[in-house]
């Protein structure tokens, strides 16, 4: 099993912070405060669109596609998160269209690090500095956005958020050391467990894609990725969640990012440049199969995510040197 660079596509002039992948399309997101986004169909990997950049007054930090549309959120440095699409009613002979800013969302006091949709698209999720988690409600077009609720039980920096992938069940990391999981009950949304163990920032989290499954993995300044599994509800109503798995040990630095993909591999990246892939055996047990060291030359890597474009796995990691390497992997 290993992993091949197809291509290195040199995207930003500062450090590309987030990526997400929708309908053959992919978007990052960086320092430079721009948005590119690069064609993945037919891998001829070219870059169709750089987004308005005067529009965030810093850091762009997180991007993410709303499901089955190709509305995305950005969410920035500058406490705000934007919201772009496209004209979805264009017929094929109208050639490329734009994409176009459909409106700003504010609220948060500080820095925003992490944005995310839903699996059905009503949610969008957002996470910031000011130590709080953000659940807002879109209108089909993506134009507006209500507040549904101000989650601040984390005692700092919310770095990361992610939904589950057949569940309105958010999962969110923090400076604090913690997982929370937050679900909604009686028109309200409330934490309902915390992952404790870690033993520094957990920089993010992914759950497993598996419609039925109640796994998830997340990594850490401590240099560890550990899988976490739901296994029932206590007498209070909570949800109890239990340390699965460490992962074998391989990261010699800060552990920023996992990405769980759909054929059940895992993959992690950090600070010390390297990718790591996992798998699973029939006992349980998590076995590294692939890694790639100086993923990007001497750069730390911020980021990574698994895609499926028609047959082919694809791997993306983006990382300080401005770039996005497109890797494909061989089982």
């Amino acid at each position: 099993m290993s992993i091949k660079l197809l291509k290195s596509l040199k995207l930003h002039k500062d450090k590309l912070w987030s990526v997400d992948c929708s309908k053959g399309l992919m978007a990052t997101a960086s320092s430079d405060r721009k948005i590119k986004l690069v064609n993945l169909k037919n891998l001829d990997f070219q870059l169709v669109e750089e987004l308005d950049d005067s529009t965030h007054k810093k850091s762009v930090r997180s991007v993410s596609f709303r499901p089955h549309s190709s509305i995305l959120a950005a969410g920035s440095f500058d406490s705000t998160i934007s919201i772009w699409g496209k004209d979805e009613e264009a017929s094929i002979e109208d050639g490329y269209q734009e994409t176009e800013l459909l409106a700003i969302i504010e609220g948060h006091e500080n820095e925003v690090k992490g944005v995310a949709w839903s699996h059905s698209g009503y949610f969008l999720a957002s996470c910031s500095r000011d130590k709080s988690v953000w659940i807002w409600e879109a209108d089909e077009m993506g134009e507006e956005y209500e507040c549904l609720s101000v989650l601040q039980e984390h005692s700092q920096d919310v770095k990361h958020v992610v939904w589950h992938p057949a569940m309105h069940l958010l999962a969110s990391s923090s400076y604090d050391d913690t997982v929370r999981l937050w679900k909604e009950d009686a028109d309200d949304w409330e934490c309902a467990a915390v992952l404790n163990g870690h033993e520094g920032t957990v920089w993010c989290s992914d759950f497993e894609k598996s419609e039925s499954s109640l796994r998830l993995v997340s990594c850490s300044d401590d240099t560890t990725v550990r899988v976490w599994k739901y296994e029932e509800e206590d007498e209070n109503g909570e949800d109890i969640w239990t340390l699965e798995s460490v992962l074998p040990s391989v990261h010699s630095r800060a552990v920023y990012a996992v990405s769980w993909s759909p054929d059940g591999y895992i993959a992690s990246v950090g600070s010390d440049g390297q990718i790591v892939i996992y798998t699973e055996d029939e006992s349980g047990k998590w076995k590294v199969i692939a890694k790639q060291h100086e993923a990007h030359s001497v750069f730390e890597i911020n980021t990574v995510q698994w895609t499926r474009v028609g047959d082919t796995n694809l791997l993306i990691t983006g990382g300080d040197d401005g770039c996005a390497n497109i890797w494909f992997f061989i089982p």
